[in-house]
């Protein structure tokens, strides 16, 4: 009934692909972590009906589907018209899902991806002997006012008494100088080469999918994010922040994200903050009144 098949992210013909499937966005993917990059696309007769995006590393002749640093979802995409019965996507999801997973399994050796939180339904995975982890992201609906906890009202006023003002503008050098001290204080290690991540955003940027937002007091950047989505996403994606420790205490970051809020309503119709699995940043997201999601990794 369903037919799958793997081409490579460019070959592919997608009209308007959220951001996660785009060409452009795999390619960069590819090129940043030296992985291969491909397309999983399921087809009814004629009509394209879902599609994964797929990142695999070989070794020693085993095939291992991975989830790059870079690509914080992937997401099995479905492709329905709008006046479709509910209750049939669901049915037909189930379907497509399953067969995925086992066409998945006869490929990889090994495999890890996230799903995306619209991959609420894992059944067809699980049934088919694969692992759903649960994990969690922060999301916020521009249209909706934000509800602030009282401990987070009282950082924004000491930084609105900074002066502080946010302003898209590419700066990719200072963005890669906060980032490095980010990962240094948490004696981390970025997982690839901060020049090789410095081309990823140039790429992007070029190619309209990627924006940067930055706090700015005078002159300064003291806070930076970027936002991941193109002209076709109704959600952005906020991967990366850095923040500067004297100006995080001073309830920059809180700032950040209450006027990035602001800033991007016209763009799109919700943000996902990207995450919620540290206890520190889950508090902090939480207190915003941002709401929270799951989503699942796959595993097998």
């Amino acid at each position: 009934m369903y037919e799958l098949s793997i081409l490579n992210p460019s070959a592919a013909s997608l009209t308007d692909p959220p951001v996660w499937l785009d060409p452009r966005f795999m390619q960069a993917v590819r090129d940043l972590h030296q992985i291969d990059a491909s397309l999983l696309l399921c087809h009814k007769g004629e009509q394209l009906v879902a599609a994964l995006p797929l990142y695999e590393k070989k070794r020693l002749g085993l095939r291992r589907l991975i989830c790059p640093m870079s690509s914080y979802y992937q997401g099995l995409w479905f492709f329905w018209e709008p006046e479709r019965e509910p209750n049939r996507n669901l049915l037909d999801e189930l379907k497509i899902s399953s067969e995925v997973a086992r066409f998945l399994k006869a490929r990889y050796q090994r495999m890890q991806f996230n799903l995306a939180p619209h991959n609420a339904d894992v059944r067809g995975f699980t049934w088919q002997g694969l692992k759903a982890l649960p994990y969690y992201t922060f999301t916020h609906d521009c249209a909706r006012e934000l509800r602030i906890l009282k401990d987070e009202r009282k950082k924004l006023r000491m930084a609105r008494d900074r002066d502080y003002r946010l302003v898209e503008e590419f700066r990719p050098e200072e963005f890669i100088i906060l980032l490095k001290d980010l990962y240094d204080r948490k004696e981390k290690s970025l997982g690839v080469s901060y020049k090789a991540f410095r081309i990823w955003m140039e790429n992007l940027h070029q190619d309209g999918l990627i924006a940067q937002f930055n706090l700015m007091e005078k002159d300064k950047i003291v806070s930076a994010n970027l936002v991941l989505g193109g002209n076709h996403d109704k959600r952005g994606y906020s991967i990366m922040r850095s923040t500067l420790p004297r100006d995080l205490k001073a309830g920059a970051s809180a700032l950040h994200s209450l006027l990035l809020v602001e800033l991007v309503k016209p763009r799109f119709e919700s943000l996902d903050f990207c995450g919620a699995n540290y206890p520190e940043v889950a508090r902090f997201k939480a207190a915003l009144g941002f709401k929270l999601e799951l989503f699942f990794k796959i595993r097998g």
